[in-house]
């Protein structure tokens, strides 16, 4: 049986770890550099046991033209949706990136991914007391892209789980709508392959319902 191809877009704020997770899934390797996805790079990956190949629209995180940036949305089967675990203010945008998906896709189905594991699990291991001074060394390329591209410096504030399962429920009320979440560490690997295979499965059964 010839394998289906599904349209799967990546999104979230900028530095959230998009393309890194892209490239845990696809490659099976990570880099600590931070850099920017300029435009939309399309990489592609085989779930046999699905019968689906998965097409990874990993788009930039700036919004700096809207228009431009939904443009892509068109024909998309499915969403992954990105928020930075150190970084509050990314989760705050989930619901601005679902709508607007939406509001060209119509409802599909998607999941969220809390990324940066490892930063908290690194936090919870150090002895440190202050979560923000702690972050600021571990993500200094983040801050430096912040600068240069906002003229500001980012907000550090950790997303719990309860901030993360409170959300979900709230949401899935609002938009009478099922999805999945995970924390997810694109330099461990931690939930990468699970989450990504979810997207893959909830695409494939959009077709049989």
């Amino acid at each position: 049986m010839a394998q289906t191809s599904k349209k799967i877009l990546l999104l979230g704020d900028g530095a959230v770890g998009k393309t890194s997770l892209v490239r845990r899934f696809v490659e099976q390797r990570f880099k600590d550099e931070y850099i920017a996805t300029i435009g939309v790079n399309v990489k592609k990956k085989s779930l046999p046991d699905l019968d689906v190949k998965l097409m990874l629209w990993d788009m930039y995180g700036q919004k700096m033209n809207k228009d431009l940036h939904s443009s892509h949305y068109s024909g998309a089967d499915g969403a992954i949706i990105v928020y930075d675990l150190t970084r509050y203010d990314t989760f705050l945008s989930l619901a601005s990136w679902i709508n607007e998906v939406f509001s060209v896709t119509g409802k599909i189905p998607f999941v969220i991914l809390g990324n940066k594991l490892d930063l908290i699990e690194k936090y919870e291991n150090s002895g440190y007391d202050d979560f923000e001074s702690f972050i600021q060394k571990e993500q200094e390329d983040v801050i430096e892209f912040y600068e240069e591209v906002y003229d500001e410096v980012p907000d550090f504030s950790r997303v719990s789980l309860e901030d993360q399962c409170k959300w979900a429920e709230d949401k899935k009320y609002e938009i009478d709508s099922d999805f999945s979440y995970y924390f997810t560490s694109a330099k461990t690997g931690e939930n990468v392959e699970k989450a990504f295979r979810k997207i893959g499965e909830l695409s494939s059964e959009r077709d049989i319902e």
